[in-house]
């Protein structure tokens, strides 16, 4: 690595670091917060917005105030980030917050900047369809053989579609920005590209594991520092060869295809679409099936409570990134650098 270039990938990482571990700091004061709001909100008539928060509050439990808060604090360090990797500097009548890289870090001839494709909307709606037809028919045939069973999903189908579309699309967008578009071009910089492509796969795992799996609570979530004795669990669960196969492998494949369709198309476009395609499907099954089988059994290990987890969906995930690699031509034959 260059020394620059280094820099700016420990700043990924400990940027990663500090958003975690300032959340699980936190986490017990926002769970103190929202049960309070929950409670006022009760005993007190309030307006409509406030009622809607503390309803979300009410059936929330601490892992969800860990999760939030993790997001929270992401998102309050991100700008800051993005200003330290500009050294804290901004050229003569520049906004310092703009959502991009540094100039300087675009004028570079290493790495691969993203560039401007004109097959990129295309590739995008590419990726949607293939991901989410090739999980639907897994789904389809999970459920004839037993393995997921149809339940009512408590609202209108269409609703759920619609509801689940602007989730995936949502969150794909934002992640991709953030994990393909700053945190992969960094280490495009920085490194060869497939020891880019491993370290951006690995950093994409690794904060989706830190998602609390269903059953993983604390004794008393309004004890200091129960943020990190949560923390300390997940953690835990890294030691466990079914759950590092089961669920870090699945997370790692994805990261992995994700990455090499950023790489491969020098534009977030493609991966957008995959991503997408891979949220709105599991919302979709998670709301309309169950897992049949015991957490203990067989059945499990082949596919978990959902299609993120198990042996089926690596698969998938892996058939997939084939599947966009045949149907996607690579960056040189399409794009001008932007």
């Amino acid at each position: 690595m260059r020394s620059e270039a280094s820099s700016d990938v420990f700043k990924v990482w400990l940027y990663a670091a500090a958003s975690v571990l300032l959340g699980a700091w936190t986490a017990p004061l926002l769970y103190n917060a929202g049960k309070a709001i929950a409670e006022i909100c009760a005993t007190k008539q309030t307006n409509g917005a406030l009622e809607w928060l503390a309803g979300i509050c009410q059936r929330a439990d601490f892992p969800g105030f860990f999760e939030a808060s993790l997001v929270v604090f992401a998102v309050v360090l991100f700008l800051p980030f993005l200003r330290w990797l500009r050294g804290g500097q901004a050229e003569a009548g520049e906004n310092p917050w703009p959502f991009r890289l540094p100039e300087s870090a675009r004028a570079r001839t290493a790495g691969q900047r993203l560039a401007k494709n004109p097959r990129g909307p295309r590739q995008g709606v590419t990726g949607f369809l293939l991901v989410t037809a090739l999980f639907m028919m897994i789904a389809g045939v999970m459920v004839l053989v037993g393995i997921f069973e149809w339940k009512n999903p408590g609202q209108g189908v269409t609703t759920l579609v619609l509801r689940a579309f602007a989730a995936a699309l949502g969150l794909a967008v934002l992640q991709e920005i953030l994990f393909r578009g700053i945190a992969m071009g960094i280490f495009l910089r920085a490194m060869r590209p497939a020891a880019a492509l491993g370290m951006s796969a690995v950093l994409f795992a690794l904060v989706h594991f830190l998602n609390p799996p269903p059953g993983l609570h604390v004794a008393d979530p309004d004890a200091a520092g129960v943020g990190f004795e949560l923390l300390r669990k997940i953690a835990g669960r890294f030691s466990e060869p079914r759950v590092m196969l089961g669920t870090f492998a699945p997370l790692l494949a994805l990261g992995g295809v994700l990455a090499y369709a950023r790489w491969r198309t020098a534009s977030l476009c493609l991966p957008i679409g995959l991503h997408a395609g891979w949220i709105f499907t599991n919302t979709i099954l998670g709301g309309v099936t169950v897992a049949a089988g015991r957490p203990d059994s067989i059945l499990w290990g082949i596919s978990g409570a959902s299609l993120t987890q198990g042996l089926v969906p690596l698969a998938g995930i892996l058939i997939a990134g084939v599947l966009a690699n045949y149907l996607t031509p690579p960056a040189d034959d399409t794009d001008t650098p932007a």
